[in-house]
């Protein structure tokens, strides 16, 4: 993954759309699963938020199941980003569990993920990576949640293109270093963690398991639980 050490790097771009897509979402009719390849995001009859980001056409299928927790992800991507999960929208940081298969090559993160307001930032739990380390090298301190140990970063971005009405954000990541694909982050842990280092995250936009990747292939099938 980019260290992302500087702003409007290969990662700025699809977060802006991430947030333009996402606050316009739309609750979904109930029907069978769908596979999709283009950006698009909603809210689906069982309450759970879903969110594909693939404007730089990366060969990604998201597979969406409307009646529970349950999406797919498959990837064959030579230099391309993009960007899909599952979980919730709300005001307020929770735990979310998930479990399932999981199988990747290359350079790609997964992850509980998100953006909050007032103030605006954006926001990473890493519980696993490929070739890329995420952050920018220089380590805050640590977050001790979940039986593991995270270490945490904080990298600003300036004069971008408008997020959430702000043209200037922090961005907060804590990386497990012993890697799993499947369990529970208590994401409030984390907000209260970053808090005694003097972070400033706000309330969340959405929050949910992520695989976000760059270069490689790779496929889960992985369930939310509520």
């Amino acid at each position: 993954m980019p260290t992302l050490s500087t702003p409007l790097s290969p990662q700025a771009q699809p977060e802006e759309a991430i947030s333009d897509i996402s606050s316009n979402s739309t609750i979904e009719r109930r029907a069978g699963p769908t596979t999709f390849s283009n950006s698009k995001d909603g809210i689906d009859p069982a309450g759970f938020y879903h969110s594909l980001y693939n404007d730089n056409k990366a060969s990604a299928r998201y597979t969406e199941f409307p009646d529970s927790g349950r999406f797919q992800l498959a990837w064959n991507t030579p230099n391309k980003e993009f960007l899909g999960g599952k979980g919730f929208k709300g005001v307020a940081p929770r735990s979310i569990t998930w479990d399932g298969s999981f199988r990747a090559s290359g350079d790609w993160t997964l992850g509980i993920y998100g953006w909050t307001q007032n103030p605006v930032t954006e926001w990473y739990v890493v519980e696993s990576h490929g070739d890329g380390v995420p952050g920018n090298g220089h380590i805050l301190g640590q977050v001790y949640s979940d039986g593991g140990v995270y270490d945490v970063y904080s990298l600003s971005y300036n004069n971008v293109p408008k997020i959430y009405g702000a043209t200037s954000f922090k961005q907060y990541w804590s990386v497990r270093r012993n890697h799993r694909s499947s369990g529970t982050v208590n994401v409030a842990a984390h907000f209260d963690g970053w808090r005694k280092l003097g972070l400033k995250p706000g309330n969340p936009v959405f929050q949910m398991i992520t695989l976000e990747g760059f270069k490689g292939e790779g496929s889960l099938d992985f369930t939310v639980r509520r």
